[in-house]
């Protein structure tokens, strides 16, 4: 199974920025706190789900844990269960800061 790029990236980050948190942002936005930068396309349903999936992973094999980890789970679950004509565009929003907040703490 080939991994998706933006997953790559995911991964690559947490490997290389040791001493820094992550932060979701769609592409096309400016980032909110001084955490190293992941861009999604908020206009892509299934890479925007898919990086919410992969955010929670990072979150959870992390240790990081508790409400962080349960919001982020939470945002991942109802992006994904979301009407297929919904664009997340105006709403991403919503679903990046429930998974940034544990994103923060990822080393």
């Amino acid at each position: 199974m080939k991994t998706p790029t933006y997953l790559m990236l995911l991964l690559l980050l947490i490997a290389t920025n040791a001493n820094a948190g992550m932060e979701l942002v769609c592409k096309g936005r400016q980032p909110t706190s001084n955490n190293k930068p992941v861009y999604v396309n908020c206009g892509d349903r299934k890479e925007f789900v898919d990086t919410l999936g992969s955010a929670w992973r990072t979150i959870r094999q992390n240790s990081i844990g508790g409400s962080m980890e349960d919001m982020c789970w939470k945002a991942y679950q109802q992006a994904k269960d979301m009407h297929p004509s919904i664009s997340f565009d105006n709403i991403s929003d919503s679903f990046l800061v429930r998974c940034n907040m544990g994103l923060a703490y990822v080393k």
